[in-house]
């Protein structure tokens, strides 16, 4: 009996001093700014048979890369948590308008993939270096929703297809503090081989598409 209202007292007490750990800085804020996402795009085919099913595994094959860099805007909100005296957390949700487009020619296949919006949920572990400067890292998933098309250097016809994947993400950004609710930031997001499926081909052939997406995000934060 003794040892159980230790413990309650100590569960209490820790959640005090948790409590108490909570500053001013927390609370609800909005965001928003400048958005550059750069999409790369690996293709990679057999190009040594045309048996059917047949992929890059089982054969000579073909990786070609194209890239491209669209610029854009985005929005998010979020909830910042101070848990000790210089460090919070931070849980976001954004989304963001896209404007970035490949064309990938690999042997006579070509594969375009047009980046049209992304969204998703973030969250930001942050430290306090000074009272108006801090870093973060951010670790979250996204979205990434547009169109691919897939066709051939001599005739049609064309294959179109919906880009829908969830990616994780993860990054880390700094934060300028300009006034009380004020705040000005810069970030880097990056997800990496994200696998895109795409039709067989005419000839039977599997392609393989992996996509990587990285942005760059810099903007205002006006917290409430």
């Amino acid at each position: 009996m003794t040892h159980s209202i230790r413990t309650i007292a100590c569960l209490l007490a820790s959640s005090a001093v948790f409590t108490g750990l909570a500053h001013a800085d927390s609370g609800f804020y909005v965001s928003g700014g400048l958005n550059s996402t750069t999409l790369t795009q690996d293709v990679s085919r057999n190009t040594g048979s045309n048996l059917p099913n047949t992929g890059p595994a089982d054969g000579p094959s073909a990786t070609t890369t194209d890239q491209d860099t669209g610029a854009s805007v985005y929005v998010s909100a979020g909830y910042r948590l101070d848990v000790l005296e210089n460090s919070y957390l931070e849980f976001e949700a954004f989304y963001a308008d896209e404007n970035a487009e490949t064309q990938n020619l690999n042997n006579v296949l070509v594969s375009e993939v047009e980046l049209k919006n992304s969204y998703g949920l973030d969250l930001h572990l942050g430290q306090k270096v000074t009272d108006t400067f801090s870093v973060y890292g951010l670790v979250g998933v996204t979205q990434y929703e547009g169109d691919a098309n897939q066709s051939y250097t001599f005739a049609p016809p064309v294959t179109s297809v919906e880009l829908e994947e969830t990616a994780f993400v993860y990054g880390a950004g700094v934060e300028l503090g300009l006034s009380k609710h004020i705040s000005t930031f810069g970030e880097v997001r990056i997800s990496n081989d994200v696998e895109f499926d795409t039709p067989v081909d005419k000839g039977g052939i599997i392609s393989q598409n992996n996509l990587d997406f990285t942005t760059i995000r810099t903007g205002l934060k006006f917290k409430f």
